[in-house]
């Protein structure tokens, strides 16, 4: 039979750089990502509802110095967006509104409005100290007073023809009575009689009287409408003269010249408060709330894009409701607490709009409501702030519910597949809004395009981190390294944290300008160490007898099959002693760690498998009349995958066959109903867990690895493996069936093999017949 054996020049990694990285220049790389590429071509170029971009891929893999590279190359041919500012509404104080205007022309009608508010303080009072106003009011004044005195003068004589006379109080005009041609104002000294009359006098003269004290009022009212008009006419000429300037400069657009018209009306409705404002210096209280009220006036420039040359790009790393949506501050004063148009400010939604706002989707999911708030937002193409009621559970109030701001924002989400799935799954509006997923590949094939570009993605690295250059034999470790994490000698990992990582630590060992391969290994070496410490534990336990592995000799019913443990991100292989008991009966394999409930649904499957083998192989002639118990000796934790059904299959068949099997060579693979070996994961841990074994109790030339022959490219391993393998002091066999591996671990003839098991299996079937007879 014909056994391919792995040789050491075949397990090597021969890529060869000849310069440093002092020779690159370096630039951002990311190898065999054409589906990512394609997939922000379409969700940045198609500006449609719900073309939002999910990004996925592992941490580390370079997720967001794509995404900022790519946002940041588009984000230029596109348009700088509008200033927003939020003013005052006199209509309703409780919702201030939003202007939108052309980026930069924000801070300028800022500066404008508080040159309008500078001299509104410092000139109006002005006007109405001028001679020019004084003799105007006091002309309208001493035209009121005329016809006033022309009216007493006739109630006077009315008056008196009725016996009355007129006196003036501080509380208004008193009618009192006239007695022999004087004027009588104390009531008590009359007569019963003389108040009879003058009580009658009042009620004849009642309603003439009230007729001249409505021409009084009127008057009154006219000259309070004519010194209002005056000052209005006389405000109105001052704002005029004071914002035409300003509608000069704003004339070509059409919503400022509208928002200074409504500030100008709204400045001359309350005109007092600059007029006032003079004459309360001296009391502090007043002076206060004066300069609040004047606040009103001011404009809050809510998003200001003067400084941008294009669309924005936001990376929100803190995803909380104020910095995401904003939000209202308060001012306190003597206890009290208040707040005003100018206290609300923007969130990174609002800095985002025209552009593209970039999330972490682990950190947003963490508040449902921030969640439904973002779905909003999109969906409704409005941007909230944070504080007012809009999702329908329960009001957020505080004061003031500023009107949400029209605009679009691209949202790019970058999280992992597992939240992706999920949110597909059990979020029905997920998939509406993100229609377009840019999925990162974390392995890529090696070709001349991935080696000449290493050297630049290196050198990237060092610059972005600041490092010291690498050598080219550093180089090569480097890549060595990252196709190992690949767990196949033709791909090379792209997560490239882990080289970062490496050139870090590797930095502080180097003692001349250039990290070379020594400290590149150094540094790999220190990592395993950090976290193997249970390796070493397992490993130490073996070597004193503990953990109990047959490494020499041939034992019936008994394999040494490979494990993987997992212990955080840390993986290292052991061998694990599988052994079958056989016997006659009618339960077929018994799967002891499914018994204890210690066996996972994939490793059932692969033991159910076997015995879909056995049934094939040995039962079309007869019934099988067998019961054999198979299990993982000295294993206390859940058992799981089915790599161990080649090496569970070969301890079934030793034992009913009775035929020993060698202990010093580990088998791993599956195998499926028909004998066929198939593929599994985790080789090189497996393959350098039992080498290390060996090496401890002793290597001699005869122990060895079989593994699937498809997992052929699967197989890197340390050079101190390759070294052996060399020598041959150790063997890596490559299988296609059952039979392959039967001949390496009995040196038997597989039909001869199956013979004596096919034989043993009759035996059964007789012998529980005869049972049965008795």
């Amino acid at each position: 039979m014909n056994i391919t054996k792995v040789k050491a020049e075949d397990l090597i990694i021969n890529i060869k750089f000849d310069k440093s990285t002092k020779e690159y220049s370096p630039k951002p790389i990311f190898f065999s990502q054409e589906r990512v590429e394609k997939a922000f071509e379409t969700g940045l170029k198609v500006n449609k509802e719900g073309y939002n971009i999910y990004v996925s891929g592992e941490d580390g893999i370079g997720r967001t110095t794509y995404t900022k590279m790519k946002l940041e190359e588009h984000s230029k041919n596109l348009p700088v967006p509008e200033d927003i500012i939020y003013y005052h509404n006199f209509e309703d104080p409780y919702k201030p509104r939003v202007l939108i205007v052309k980026s930069g022309l924000g801070k300028k009608l800022e500066s404008s409005i508080n040159e309008i508010i500078e001299k509104l303080k410092k000139e109006v009072y002005k006007v109405f100290e001028s001679k020019e106003y004084e003799e105007e009011k006091l002309k309208l004044i001493k035209d009121a007073e005329e016809k006033r005195e022309k009216i007493l003068e006739k109630l006077k004589t009315d008056a008196n023809k009725h016996n009355l006379g007129v006196l003036f109080t501080s509380y208004g005009i008193e009618l009192v009575p006239i007695i022999n041609g004087k004027i009588i104002t104390n009531l008590n000294i009359l007569t019963d009689k003389q108040y009879k009359e003058y009580q009658e006098n009042l009620n004849k003269f009642d309603d003439k009287f009230l007729d001249y004290v409505q021409q009084l009022r009127e008057i009154d009212e006219y000259l309070d409408g004519v010194l209002k008009d005056l000052k209005l006419k006389i405000s109105k000429f001052k704002l005029d003269s004071l914002y035409y300037k300003h509608e000069k400069e704003f004339k070509e657009h059409k919503e400022i010249l509208e928002f200074l018209r409504y500030h100008k009306e709204n400045v001359l409705i309350n005109i007092d408060l600059f007029i006032e404002l003079r004459f309360a210096e001296k009391n502090s209280l007043f002076y206060r709330s004066l300069e609040q009220g004047i606040k009103k006036f001011k404009i809050n420039i809510f998003v200001d894009n003067s400084n941008l040359n294009h669309a924005p790009v936001i990376f929100e790393t803190n995803p909380s409701f104020k910095n995401l949506f904003g939000g209202i501050n308060f001012e306190a004063e003597m206890g009290i607490l208040f707040t005003s148009h100018t206290n609300i400010f923007a969130g990174s939604f609002h800095k985002a709009r025209g552009g593209f706002l970039v999330l972490y989707i682990k950190d947003l999911l963490k508040d449902i409501l921030l969640w439904e708030l973002l779905k909003k937002s999109i969906v409704n193409k409005e941007i909230y702030i944070n504080g007012t009621d809009i999702l329908g559970i329960f009001s957020l109030s505080v004061g003031l519910t500023p009107s949400p701001v029209p605009g679009i924002v691209k949202v790019i989400l970058i999280g992992d597949e597992y939240t992706y799935n999920l949110l597909s799954e059990f979020d029905n509006d997920f998939k509406k809004i993100f229609k377009v997923k840019a999925e990162f590949n974390n392995i890529a094939k090696i070709n001349q395009d991935v080696i000449n570009n290493f050297p630049i993605l290196v050198k990237n690295i060092i610059e972005s981190e600041n490092l010291k250059d690498v050598s080219s034999d550093g180089l090569e470790e480097l890549f060595r390294y990252m196709v190992e994490l690949s767990e196949n000698k033709n791909k090379i990992y792209l997560n490239f944290s882990y080289l970062t990582d490496v050139l870090r630590e590797a930095e502080i060992k180097a003692n001349s300008d250039l990290i070379t391969k020594r400290e590149i290994k150094e540094v790999i070496n220190e990592q395993i160490f950090r976290e193997n410490l249970i390796d070493e534990k397992i490993t130490e336990l073996i070597d004193e007898g503990k953990i109990i592995v047959e490494i020499e000799g041939g034992r019936i019913g008994q394999v040494n099959g490979l494990s993987v443990y997992e212990v955080g991100e840390y993986s290292f292989g052991k061998p694990s002693r599988i052994t079958a008991s056989a016997y006659i009966g009618e339960k077929g394999i018994i799967n002891i760690e499914r018994e204890v409930e210690l066996s996972g649904p994939f490793h059932d499957k692969g033991v159910l498998i076997i015995s879909g083998y056995l049934g094939r192989k040995y039962g079309t002639d007869f019934p099988l009349s067998l019961s054999c118990s198979i299990t993982f000796e000295q294993s206390y934790g859940e058992v799981e995958g089915d790599s161990a059904s080649l090496a569970e299959l070969i301890a079934v068949l030793s034992e009913i066959g009775q035929i020993p099997v060698k202990q010093s060579i580990a088998i791993t693979g599956s195998v499926d109903q028909h004998g066929n070996v198939q593929p599994v994961g985790g080789i090189k841990e497996k393959v350098s867990g039992f080498f290390k074994i060996c090496k401890i109790k002793g290597l001699n030339g005869s122990h060895g690895v079989i593994v699937p022959k498809r997992n052929y490219d699967n197989i890197i391993l340390d050079e101190e493996v390759i070294e052996a393998i060399e020598k041959n002091l150790f063997h890596i066999y490559l299988v296609d069936n059952v039979d392959e591996a039967i001949y390496i671990l009995t040196g038997m003839d597989p039909l001869e093999f199956h013979r004596e098991v096919k034989v043993r299996l009759e035996d059964f079937y007789k012998n529980s017949i005869k049972g049965l007879k008795k």
